[in-house]
């Protein structure tokens, strides 16, 4: 693959990769000569140069005992590549009485491969952008992908390319190299295997091509930057937060009524800090109209898109909008404020009128999407804007698994007596610092499922959550706080559920859904208020009017 945004996307790649890991029981075997040797070996040295002159950061491990296993699962989690070799030969502590050699060969060959990847790709790691190479002199590689596969039903192979996935972990298994500076022809009667034959000199521009297969977008480029820059500047923000401030810390935690808050404004300062380093060093400018103009280029086709009028009907006669870059460049980086007219303007050119263009752009006001997607990709469309809605309202995108969440403004919770949602609207001050058991009302307003197309916002599930912001429809609900001053629901069966103080078992209960952001909440409430400040009074009719002229 290659094109101009693919290139830019694999120098932001390069730039972020810092470290591979390797692990090799064979590691320091260098028992070669003029390139042949046994392909089981790895040598560590040469792997070393080869990564250091790409700027990489490469640790080779050659483990001897499973403590050596069980810590390098731990350095994997925290590396940006992966790389394991096959069959992994070590003497088990003797205190357990699994000496290997009492051991079938072929039991033991994956043994410990399988149990590092397991680790990876577990719940709690899957989610994480991983790059997992299995690195093997072995021959039967079709047979390792499959017993990788065998892990996790949720791990999908494709066989051609010997390539598995879970979540966001990428696994590849590849053949040593028997000769690194000729012709390896241990495949040559498997002619489908052949490109599945690595050299040491290849590996880093294997890894960072299917590195940047996964982060070739706007979105993750912009990610990949800004962290990248976070590292480089590791030693700034160190030196701005240094230890000459714990003094004046301490003295704010001892001057304010609420002397909690002290970490909390700590934390609201070191957000603020990262955020002014990412703005300083200019990284949201790394989506340029360059970056997106060559984006459209390699992702969008020029199709001719239907035109519809406002109810998502063809117009009649039929007829078909055809999108360029040109087109969709124009839409994006029009000067033109007022976008009904920037629309209408650009759309009128290439409908058969003004009166037809108005129309298309009333079915575009919901359905904006089209053009920015292609036709094959239409069933994609309600997850990749529920995406970037939850990415742009929730909250708890990070939340870590077995991490309560707690009560308070902008969470949302569903009933599990009747399909009704609910979102606090308690202020975040009379959510915390409850004295241990004390019993709190807390305030809510009901949401429904959307069934006219409007929507405030959505779950993570794709429901669409429509607010009742009438003021009669405010409802209270007791809870008891716990010993750290807050309300958190009891985990059960995988569902975080609130339960009233006065709820006997079999009463209703609140499952945790979401937490909207502070700014979202805060604008609920606003809204609501101005609903209570309403006037509603008789007047003369002919007054009022004359009123309003």
């Amino acid at each position: 693959m290659s094109s101009a945004f693919f290139n830019k996307s694999k120098n932001i790649a390069n730039d972020f990769i810092q470290n591979i890991v390797f692990l090799d029981d064979r590691a320091y075997s260098r028992d070669n000569e003029h390139g042949q040797g046994n392909v089981n070996d790895l040598d560590a040295p040469e792997i070393s140069k080869i990564f250091a002159k790409e700027k990489k950061i490469c640790a080779v491990y050659d483990p001897e005992t499973l403590n050596d296993i069980s810590d390098f699962k731990q350095i994997a989690i925290k590396s940006d590549i992966i790389i394991l070799d096959w069959f992994i030969d070590i003497s088990e502590d003797i205190e357990n009485g699994n000496e290997e050699d009492d051991a079938d060969e072929d039991d033991v060959r994956g043994r410990y491969t399988l149990d590092i990847i397991s680790s990876l790709i577990n719940p709690n790691n899957c989610d994480r952008l991983k790059i997992i190479l299995v690195y093997t002199g072995e021959v039967n590689l079709v047979d390792i992908s499959e017993r990788i596969g065998n892990l996790s039903p949720d791990l999908s192979l494709n066989a051609d390319e010997l390539r598995l996935q879970i979540g966001k972990t990428i696994i590849f298994v590849r053949a040593k190299s028997n000769d690194q500076e000729g012709v390896d022809n241990r495949f040559a009667h498997l002619p489908n295997l052949n490109d599945k034959v690595l050299k040491y000199n290849e590996l880093p521009g294997f890894l960072l091509n299917e590195f940047t297969k996964v982060t070739s977008g706007l979105l993750s480029n912009f990610a990949l930057l800004s962290l990248h820059k976070l590292r480089s500047n590791t030693s700034k923000i160190l030196g701005l937060y240094n230890k000459d401030l714990d003094h004046a810390y301490l003295e704010h935690k001892s001057s304010i009524p609420n002397q909690d808050d002290a970490e909390n404004l700590i934390l609201e300062v070191f957000k603020d800090s990262i955020g002014d380093l990412l703005h300083y060093e200019k990284v949201h400018k790394s989506i340029s109209k360059i970056d997106v103009s060559n984006w459209i280029k390699e992702r969008l086709l020029n199709e001719a898109k239907p035109i519809k009028n406002g109810e998502g009907i063809l117009v009649n006669p039929v007829r078909n909008l055809q999108r360029d870059s040109k087109f969709l460049l124009d839409i994006l980086y029009s000067k033109e404020t007022d976008v009904d007219k920037r629309y209408v303007d650009l759309l009128t050119p290439l409908c058969a009128s003004k009166g037809q263009a108005e129309k298309y752009h009333k079915y575009l006001k919901t359905n904006n999407m089209d053009l920015f997607i292609n036709t094959s990709q239409d069933a994609h469309k309600e997850s990749y804007l529920t995406k970037f809605a939850t990415l742009t309202h929730h909250k708890n995108v990070f939340l870590p698994r077995g991490v309560k969440p707690i009560l308070s403004l902008g969470t949302v919770l569903k009933s599990t007596k009747k399909e009704i949602y609910y979102i606090c609207i308690q202020q975040k001050c009379d959510s915390v610092r409850i004295k241990m058991n004390e019993v709190r009302k807390f305030l809510f307003l009901p949401l429904v499922e959307s069934k006219n197309g409007k929507f405030n916002f959505i779950s993570n599930d794709g429901t669409k959550l429509q607010l009742d912001s009438k003021s009669y429809a405010i409802r209270t609900l007791k809870f008891k706080s716990n010993k750290d001053g807050v309300v958190v629901p009891k985990n059960k069966r995988d569902k975080f559920l609130f339960e009233q103080f006065y709820n006997t078992r079999t009463d209703e209960k609140f499952e945790w859904i979401l937490d909207l952001k502070d700014l979202h909440a805060q604008r609920i409430v606003a809204d609501y208020a101005s609903t209570l400040s309403r006037v509603g009074l008789n007047e003369s009719e002919w007054l009022r009017k004359a009123g309003t002229k």
